[in-house]
């Protein structure tokens, strides 16, 4: 593959199987957004469930210190969190801690009197009773009925309230619609889950992932509480400014805490940092149904069967399982700032592609271009 000049000094790593990473042309197709100016720099990587088959980096972190894309650079991983809290709670299910089919206030008794707002003509909101009680598979599939955040967190940040304290906001919160009658995104709903896990576990959640996801998979660059040495790794988030026509620095809008000194909190809804090298740890566990790269299995293979497909009951046409979209190809999940994570079923493979942008002409078109070349790629693998 020929290298370009923003590419010359960047790490292809070690760890690909050179046979197959000579088809992938992410790198190649991706420069073009880079030298245009339309995008900052976005890293790959492509697995199967036991071996990285292709890492490409391309671009930079930081635009303006030309500080290089590459496979340990830190990204506020937002909603990818989700599928985090899905396999959180679907280890206590496998262990018969919880039940999917239980009320949430069985776990959660701040959410025992949950009421569902009526719009009514004169533009007031009248509370009743919701016609029956919101279940856990209803909150880990958005159609609980629960708003996307709460009014506080839209104030303060997502992250600014630890999840016992958030439930008696979320118990305070009218619901939107009945449980069950609709597909409606919603952090409160990984925030519910995330909050049962803690629950009937007795052990803070933060610590339940450590110990029972991140360790066993080697994952040693997730988390909601990034160290000095991560900060100084994570990437730089960039807009696109109209008016000059070029990307300008941002800061993480949902997150004010992580540049203002405020307290954090473990957040299910959208608080982790990851990098491409430890995310794609994650995926490879789901891609391998349940069983990490590893070795060591971390779900059942039913619970992951279970995350993977559609949840969002018969009358409702999203397709979304437990933390992640859902189609007959694929399962994944992507974040606010342009972040994507997918297993395609029929190979076991997946791919990791990290980019910090909100708000960019040419995310969407970016995202496709990965999505393309992956799939390509997984084509020319399979052809050989």
């Amino acid at each position: 593959m020929k290298i370009t000049r923003v590419l010359l000094g960047l790490l292809i790593f070690a760890a690909v199987s050179p046979a197959f990473s000579a088809d992938f042309d992410f790198a190649k197709d991706f420069q073009k957004y880079v030298d245009d100016g339309a995008m900052p720099g976005a890293v790959v990587i492509v697995a199967s469930p036991t071996e990285i088959l292709a890492s490409e980096s391309v671009g930079w972190a930081d635009v303006a210190s030309k500080r290089p894309m590459d496979e340990n650079v830190q990204f506020w991983i937002a909603s990818n969190t989700k599928a985090v809290v899905a396999v959180a709670t679907m280890i206590c299910v496998d262990e018969g801690l919880l039940d999917l089919d239980e009320p949430v206030e069985n776990y959660l008794p701040q959410l025992k009197d949950l009421k569902v707002g009526r719009a009514q003509e004169d533009g007031s909101i009248v509370l009743t009773p919701a016609a029956s009680k919101p279940t856990l598979r209803q909150a880990l599939s958005h159609t609980a009925g629960l708003r996307f955040i709460t009014v506080y967190q839209e104030r303060y940040g997502i992250d600014s309230l630890p999840v016992d304290r958030l439930m008696t906001t979320v118990g305070m919160t009218p619901l939107i619609d009945e449980p069950g009658a609709r597909y409606s995104y919603s952090n409160l709903g990984i925030d519910v889950a995330q909050a049962a896990v803690q629950a009937v576990t007795g052990v803070p959640f933060e610590q339940f992932l450590k110990e029972r996801v991140f360790d066993p998979l080697e994952m040693t660059d997730t988390t909601f509480y990034p160290d000095k040495n991560q900060l100084e790794r994570l990437a730089t988030p960039y807009a696109w400014d109209s008016e000059t026509g070029a990307l300008k620095p941002i800061r993480f809008t949902q997150t004010p805490s992580l540049d203002d000194g405020s307290p954090r909190y473990a957040e299910g809804g959208g608080g982790l940092f990851s990098s491409a090298k430890d995310f794609v740890k994650f995926y490879q566990m789901l891609g391998g149904a349940g069983v990490g790269a590893t070795g060591k299995r971390i779900l059942s293979e039913e619970a992951v069967k279970t995350i993977s497909s559609k949840q969002t009951g018969d009358g409702v046409a999203t397709g979304y399982g437990f933390g992640v979209t859902v189609s007959d190809e694929s399962f994944g999940h992507g974040g606010a700032y342009g972040t994507q994570a997918v297993v395609f079923r029929d190979s076991g493979i997946v791919a990791v592609y990290m980019v910090a942008v909100a708000g960019v002409p040419k995310q969407g078109e970016a995202q496709n271009v990965f999505r393309r070349d992956v799939e390509a790629f997984i084509k020319a693998r399979e052809e050989r």
